[in-house]
Formats: structure tokens, C-alpha cells, sequence
């Protein structure tokens, strides 16, 4: 059989073919070539290979065709279907995972304990904290301090229910009244609302009547 070659693109055609599958010339005017084998590429596919079926006139085209080679019309709608006839899955987009909050460095937390002068009980501060509250648990108010001098005979020596918070500034540990009726002295010397002041291991701290010693270890 003789191969018809395109004269537009030099693509080879089957023979019969009217129009060029590549670029959709119209053969019907081209003389073939004679003595020329046609390459096993171009005979017509099995009804097994995929094959694109021109949506005109359901002629059946090579796979990768971009043109019928019966009518010419462009077959860019008409790809062929995978073996499955499914669309390949394709994967939900996964939103980018929340970055770990950064713990807080060791030098920023308040660390240490609290000793009661007559009693000799030893309040250990709660670890992993920036700011310690001071005061006497209220429930029914919903004070609930890191440290509970309730139980320490806190009430009977005027300590509020939030009367004091120590903090780190810088490494540095201090004391602030939370506002008290009572007051806060730092080593006998009372300081003012809401003015933090520092403090050293050793340190004595009265709350209202209640003295206490703040070590850092």
C-alpha cells in the first residue's frame, strides 16, 4: 500500500485518509506515493488501543491525533479514555500543620518556694509559670491563686484573695501588690501598688500579718 504524505506538516497518512490527522489538511488532492510500505504506526488501532472517536462522524483516529482523518474535524474534545474510563484521584490539598508554640525560655519563669516564718511550712512554686498569684482561694468568687495561704491561717492575717503576684523581668524576680487591703512589705518595708520590686533568694515578705522568706532554690 502507498503512503500519503502531508504537504503541510510532511506527515505520513494512512491510505484513504482525507484529512491530515496532524494538522487537519485535506488530502483528497495528494497524490500518494507509490512503492512505500505503510509503517505499522499509522494502520488503524485495534479495538483493544485507545483510540479517540471523532465526536462528527465517530470515525475511530489514532491515539494523539489532533484532527479526524475522515472529516478533518478537530478532535482536542475528544481524548481517548484511560483503560479504567476514570479520572485519575487526585489528592486533597492537606492545610499546613500549626506551628508548635515555642516554650517559654527557662530564664522567663519564677522558680523557687515560699516559707511561712512560724510555721516552717514550705510552699513550692508551681512550675512553667511567668506570673505566681498570691492570695486565698474563693470558689465562690472564682479566685483560684497559684499559692493558697487559706489553709496557713491566711485569712486570720488579712491576706486578700488576690493579694499578690511575683513575676520575671529580664531574669529578674519581683513582687507587686495586686491593690490589697492589707498591704505588701518587702523586708519590713512596705511598697506601693502596682510598683513591682525586686527581689532576692532570702528576702522577707509580709502579706497583710503573714510573714514569709522567698528562696530561688
Amino acid at each position: 500500500m502507498s503512503v500519503i504524505t502531508c504537504p503541510s506538516c510532511n506527515t505520513p497518512a494512512p491510505p484513504g485518509a482525507v484529512f491530515c490527522d496532524h494538522c487537519g489538511y485535506d488530502l483528497r488532492t495528494v497524490a500518494p506515493m507509490g512503492g512505500q510500505q505503510v509503517p505499522p504506526t499509522y494502520m488503524i488501532p485495534s479495538a483493544e488501543a485507545n483510540e479517540i472517536i471523532c465526536p462528527n462522524c465517530q470515525h475511530a483516529n489514532i491515539a494523539g491525533s489532533v484532527f479526524c482523518e475522515n472529516c478533518g474535524s478537530q478532535l482536542a474534545q475528544a481524548a481517548a479514555p484511560g483503560p479504567s474510563g476514570l479520572k485519575p484521584a487526585v489528592p486533597a490539598a492537606q492545610p499546613p500543620a500549626a506551628a508548635a508554640p515555642a516554650p517559654a525560655p527557662a530564664e522567663s519563669m519564677v522558680v523557687g518556694r515560699l516559707v511561712i516564718q512560724d510555721s516552717q511550712v514550705t510552699l513550692p512554686i508551681p512550675p512553667g509559670k511567668q506570673v505566681i498569684i498570691i492570695g486565698r482561694e474563693d470558689p465562690v468568687s472564682g479566685v483560684f491563686p497559684d499559692i493558697d495561704l487559706d489553709p496557713h491561717g491566711g485569712h486570720e492575717a488579712g491576706v486578700g484573695r488576690r493579694h499578690a503576684q511575683l513575676m520575671v523581668k529580664e531574669g529578674q524576680v519581683y513582687i507587686e501588690d495586686l491593690d490589697s487591703v492589707n498591704g505588701t512589705a518587702v523586708n519590713r518595708q512596705r511598697i506601693a501598688a502596682r510598683q513591682p520590686q525586686p527581689l532576692k533568694s532570702g528576702d522577707e515578705l509580709r502579706l497583710g500579718k503573714m510573714a514569709l522568706i522567698y528562696y530561688s532554690k
